[in-house]
């Protein structure tokens, strides 16, 4: 590894940290850093204080070097709630996570996941202004081991759906979804034309990609930054009004996640996730096909490059441990593997598969909500990938 990574984990000792804890029912460990700073500064009485507030916030900014583009990613990540009552009303949380690097990529994205008093209303928001030239290897069964190209665009993202609970963790509800995709254009690496350019009959113009969705939701976690135990589910149909050529188009897109706690006083969890995402009905943009790592989160393909695998259809399976390391919480780790498969171009067969394993590193960041500084590393066959934040991956 260079050596910008084997500094990454003495960066975290220095790096500054806020965060504030709501007084709520849910304790992941008995340890975290606030404890660590607290002791250090043991004179100054204000974080005992501040560890009262309702609302917990932390700050992470740190460099990193991700396959190979150098930046920093300043990570913000916010949980409240809403109802008076937290027995009866779930854990909202809202993540800022400014990305720039010296590729020229820049990324600013707001992810939120917010529940009403009672749990009565949901709503996911996804809303992002990137700046973000990307390797394109392919589509489908034609991706190679070699860069095809760098497409480069600009995008404004508003995703927004609003649920509404039926009965016990069961919801309904629609979401409105806008991509615009500005500047595109294409430096190649080949020396006949691109995939990009056939699959778009050598098209650079703007684009808006407008839709509407039906979601169904099932969610039984009580905790989303760290869950232990508990089964989530969405499944959303997305009619969408323009395509290429003007076409229409739809998409279906299912996340099913389960969780389960082996331990009533430690954290040792088993967390699986299969995910499946295809368009039909009609030519989407280049851009609107289903991408690894290019899920709504942006949490799929631990061990692959972000883009690496496109096609009209992506199928998805991840499985890993959790578990503590230290008695007190404070140090923990993960081991994880995926598989997945784009379908050959226009059709929904799977036939290639490619799967990943990988292990990552846990510092309780926030006992009260559970957020965790989490780094992990994953490998594949020609392909790697370094990623952090302040939740588990899913």
């Amino acid at each position: 590894m260079s050596s910008l990574k084997l500094k990454f984990a003495m960066f975290l000792f220095l790096t500054a940290s806020f965060c504030h804890a709501q007084n709520d029912s849910i304790t992941m460990g008995n340890h975290d850093i606030l404890d660590v700073i607290h002791k250090i500064f043991d004179k100054n009485d204000s974080i005992k204080k501040d560890r009262q507030k309702k609302v917990a916030f932390s700050l992470l900014p740190v460099p990193v070097d991700v396959n190979s583009s150098t930046g920093l990613v300043v990570s913000f990540l916010t949980t409240f709630y809403l109802g008076e009552d937290h027995e009866k009303t779930k854990m909202s949380q809202i993540t800022f996570s400014p990305y720039f690097s010296f590729t020229k990529q820049y990324v600013f994205p707001v992810q939120s996941y917010i529940y009403t008093s009672e749990n009565k209303w949901n709503f996911i928001g996804d809303y992002r202004y990137m700046i973000y030239p990307q390797y394109t290897y392919g589509l489908g069964e034609h991706n190679s081991k070699e860069k095809m190209s760098t497409l480069d665009y600009q995008q404004w993202r508003f995703y927004q759906f609003i649920t509404r609970k039926v009965i016990g963790n069961y919801r309904l509800g629609v979401g409105f979804l806008l991509d615009n995709y500005q500047n595109i254009a294409e430096e190649s690496y080949i020396d006949e034309e691109t995939d990009y350019y056939k699959y778009m009959n050598g098209d650079y113009a703007n684009e808006s990609s407008f839709g509407f969705a039906v979601q169904g939701l099932y969610d039984s976690r009580e905790n989303i930054i760290n869950t232990e135990q508990g089964l989530y589910i969405e499944a959303d149909l997305r009619i969408n009004t323009s395509g290429v050529e003007g076409d229409k188009w739809q998409s279906l897109y299912v996340d099913a996640r389960k969780y389960h706690s082996f331990s009533k006083t430690k954290h040792r969890v088993w967390a699986s996730r299969a995910f499946y995402w295809s368009t039909f009905g009609g030519k989407p943009h280049y851009l609107d096909l289903p991408s690894i790592g290019w899920d709504r989160d942006g949490k799929t393909g631990r061990g692959f490059t972000k883009n690496r695998y496109r096609s009209n259809a992506l199928i998805y399976f991840e499985t890993e441990y959790r578990t503590d390391i230290t008695r007190n919480g404070f140090f923990g780790a993960v081991f994880f593997t995926n598989i997945s498969s784009v379908s050959k171009l226009d059709t929904y067969q799977f036939k290639k598969w490619n799967p990943a394993v990988g292990t990552g590193i846990r510092i309780k960041w926030n006992k009260r909500n559970g957020s965790n500084f989490a780094l992990d590393y994953g490998i594949s066959k020609n392909d790697w990938s370094l990623r952090l934040g302040l939740s588990e991956n899913f």
